[in-house]
Formats: C-alpha cells, structure tokens, sequence
C-alpha cells in the first residue's frame, strides 16, 4: 500500500495519480482499523468458556460466540465428533427459533444456514483448540458440571 501511495504522489515520477492516492489511502485506513482491532483484542482477558447455572457461554468458535449464553435447558444433547483435523463438541440446541436470529444479526444469514440437524434443532460447536484441554476432557467437563446442576436442582 506505501508503494502505491508514494508511486501515485508522484515520488518516482512527476504525475501524480489522485485515482491511486484515493484507493490506496482507503485500503491503508481499513488495514489499520483491522490492525487496531486485532491488537484490542489481543488485550481480552475474559474466558474463552464459562459453565455456570444458567449455561455456556463460550468464545471458541465464531458461531458460539455470536450466540452469546446458550441455556441449559435449551441444550437437548452434546457429542463428541472428529471433523477434519480438529475434534468438536456438538451442542444440539432445541430452540433455533431464539438462537438463529441473534446469530445471524452478528454474523451472516450464510452461518446459520445448513446448522440444523433432520429435526430442526440448531447444532452449535465447540472447540478444544483454543483451550489448554482436550476436547474429550472438556466434554467430560461439561456433562459432568451439567449433571451436578441437576442434581442440586433435584434436591
């Protein structure tokens, strides 16, 4: 971009283009709002996933993050699934209807589309990568913290 821009001031010959000064100008603003962005949030010290009474709030994958607090009660099921390289946690979520919107307004309409399963429940991911635990452990984790919230809720 500052070769463009010095080439189009006219540094290395005597025509100055306001076409390549614009362009070039526009594209170094956005790169540093992006630079700007990233080194922000380099500075995040929240935690990437959080179990508490009222669910999971995690920041491990884009669509997780965008769904915000995910219930327990709106959790019918978790797996364990090897994709590609990675191995992810699946929330199956009952209530797509509260959780679809929110998702696409901070996303797009792109990540919500083919997420449900054959009975129309939302699958929500989860990854292990980003923690320092493994994905079967986290699961283990979480069922288990889950399993102790009803049990306390039985008594």
């Amino acid at each position: 971009m500052v070769v463009i821009l010095v080439y189009s001031i006219g540094l290395f010959t005597s025509t100055v283009s306001t076409k390549g000064i614009a362009i070039s100008s526009i594209f170094s603003l956005i790169l540093a709002f992006v630079i700007i962005k990233m080194l922000l949030s380099l500075k995040d010290t929240a935690p990437l996933l959080v179990l508490d009474k009222e669910g999971i709030t995690a920041k491990v994958t884009a669509m997780s993050k965008a769904a915000g607090l995910i219930l327990w009660e709106d959790i019918s099921d978790m797996t364990v699934n090897k994709m590609g390289g990675d191995t992810l946690i699946t929330l199956v979520v009952n209530k797509p209807d509260h959780y679809t919107p929110i998702i696409r307004k901070k996303l797009s309409g792109i990540a919500v589309n083919g997420a449900n399963d054959a009975e129309g429940n939302l699958l929500i991911y989860l990854t292990a990568s980003a923690l320092d635990i493994d994905a079967q452990q986290l699961f283990i984790e979480i069922t288990q913290y889950r399993a102790r919230l009803k049990n306390t809720k039985d008594l």
